[in-house]
């Protein structure tokens, strides 16, 4: 991720993006995920994922950088094996906690997906995939 992000972050009384940090925090397990699960990562798809952590109104009591290194290192870990892709994927859905915030977490890997102008048949089985985890319709 993009190293200007870290200054894009600030404290608010009431969070721009209306969520919680354990929801930001979700999002950001959920992205890398999708980056580690896709086994491709392109410039227009790291270009879309920079573009939708700014939105993200971090937490400055949490280091981002050690959160987002930590998460990635958890995400290569978890695609390895059917079993800990799921219990991932469990994790990030509870993290998330509300419905309308598993859509939107889902639209984004969507975007990203989308990011290069082609939703490739291993992307759209791990689109798929995200969708059953959080009891979403597929």
């Amino acid at each position: 991720m993009s190293t200007f992000l870290r200054l894009l972050f600030s404290s608010t009384a009431s969070p721009a993006d209306g969520l919680a940090q354990s929801q930001r925090e979700a999002i950001i397990d959920l992205l890398n995920f999708c980056m580690c699960a896709d086994a491709k990562l392109l410039v227009d798809e790291v270009i879309t994922i920079d573009d939708e952590v700014q939105r993200l109104s971090w937490d400055p009591a949490v280091d981002f950088w050690k959160f987002a290194t930590q998460s990635r290192e958890h995400a290569i870990a978890a695609v390895a094996t059917p079993e800990t892709r799921q219990t991932a994927l469990v994790s990030i859905s509870n993290r998330l906690q509300t419905v309308e915030a598993k859509t939107n977490a889902i639209g984004l890997c969507q975007k990203v997906f989308h990011a290069d102008g082609d939703f490739a048949p291993v992307e759209r089985a791990v689109f798929l995939e995200i969708k059953h985890a959080f009891g979403l319709p597929v």
